[in-house]
């Protein structure tokens, strides 16, 4: 197995969110500069080595393309509105701004809009799936039942009407799988749609019963590995059917999730062993030779007390991990460790206190195969090869499904 090295494909990814941009739970300002490449970066580096960027509205359908033409087959998009979002997308507003019960004037121009961005993103090469949607009976608050509904099955039609392009469903389900089935089962026994995933599943085990028995994939997160029930159910998903994802910067497992003792520190078989950046321009032979050159003998070692690091790493991760409030200060804190070490600005480090902090409470894609090894322990996979067979079959077939070419 020396040679072996995981490859993920992460299926859910909310590269839109605006924690990536830095601005957290509605706040004006910034605690953080940008970065969606620093995190990307951070992802390839453990093998995720493809995205799915996913839409929640016609807008995000759209913004997703620039991110991945920049890219290319490492990260892919899909178009459609989640529904939690139809309803300000579709409904008219009152004149407190609250969306009403009356579907906008415009809502065929706009469903035309959804059809089009599907149509170019598809000759792009950006779009491999059409979604996000579905139901969601947890935050009606968002959108009612009706609202749900209906814009789920106008969404349904409108990929219905571009069946020759072969697209792949990317679709939400929660609490509402009786309803999710009864709108979507005719379109299905009609041949109008191609196969799908039902993403972040939290379901109980009839519900998997169900969807699995319309031939869907089963996408799981760390919303769907919570609870120990969560954990009875997961594990009843066959390994052919399962898909892994993020739901970034969402979804994360927490250390409270029953999930979390399975997940092992870093190096392991799902985050193999990178090789640390050099700190310094000349190597501590070069540096030796000089002194020597010099005219100097080398003094005698003294024990010295190492100083404490003001910078912590995460407790599973190579990376320093810091609360969102704290990112200036763990820059001034890394900028007086280069100066100390005498690490030039333009090395940039991988790995180590170094390397890009990871933001507490926020999810990203280098998360994923926490999913992968909570998998494998609750399958019973025991070896080496048990597990990396598996980690290539969840790859290979979420690649036949969402990996056009």
């Amino acid at each position: 197995m020396s040679t072996w090295k995981p490859r993920y494909f992460d299926i859910g990814v909310n590269f839109s969110d605006r924690m990536f941009q830095g601005y957290y739970n509605g706040s004006s300002v910034a605690k953080h500069p940008a970065d969606v490449d620093r995190v990307i970066e951070r992802a390839q580096l453990f093998h995720v080595d493809r995205m799915l960027i996913t839409a929640s509205t016609i807008q995000e359908s759209q913004d997703h393309f620039a991110l991945c033409s920049r890219y290319p087959g490492a990260l892919t998009s899909t178009v459609g509105v989640h529904p939690c979002s139809v309803a300000r997308e579709f409904y008219a507003s009152d004149e407190s701004g609250e969306p009403t019960d009356t579907l906008k004037p415009e809502v065929d121009t706009l469903l035309e809009q959804l059809k089009e961005l599907t149509v170019e993103g598809h000759a792009q090469g950006h779009v491999q799936a059409f979604g996000e949607i579905g139901l969601d009976y947890d935050r009606l608050h968002y959108a009612t039942q009706a609202q749900q509904q209906t814009m789920f099955r106008k969404q349904l039609e409108v990929i219905a009407s571009l069946k020759h392009l072969g697209l792949p469903l990317f679709l939400h389900m929660r609490s509402a799988c009786d309803d999710f089935i009864s709108i979507i089962k005719p379109f299905m026994d009609q041949g109008l749609l191609g196969p799908g995933v039902v993403h972040s599943f939290t379901g109980t085990q009839d519900e998997l019963e169900k969807l699995l028995a319309l031939g869907f994939f089963i996408g799981v997160n760390g919303c769907s590995l919570k609870t120990e029930d969560n954990l009875k159910v997961a594990a009843l998903i066959p390994p052919e059917k399962l898909m892994i994802e993020t739901d970034a910067p969402w979804c994360e497992v927490r250390k409270s999730h029953a999930s979390y003792k399975y997940i092992t520190a870093y190096p392991n078989l799902f985050y193999p062993e990178i090789e640390p950046e050099p700190r310094t321009e000349e190597t501590v032979q070069d540096l030796l030779e000089l002194s020597l050159a010099n005219g100097n003998a080398p003094k005698k070692a003294q024990k010295q007390k190492p100083a404490k690091s003001p910078i912590k790493l995460d407790e599973i991760l190579p990376f320093p991990s810091i609360k969102k409030e704290n990112f200036e200060k763990h820059e001034i804190n890394a900028a007086k460790i280069r100066q100390e070490q005498k690490v030039p600005e333009s090395s940039v480090a991988k790995v180590g206190e170094l390397a890009y902090p990871l933001i507490k409470s926020r999810n990203e894609p280098v998360f994923v195969g926490y999913v992968a090894e909570i998998m494998c322990e609750l399958y019973g996979y025991k070896t080496e090869e048990e597990k990396a067979k598996f980690v290539d079959l969840v790859y290979e077939n979420t690649v036949k499904v969402f990996g056009r070419k």
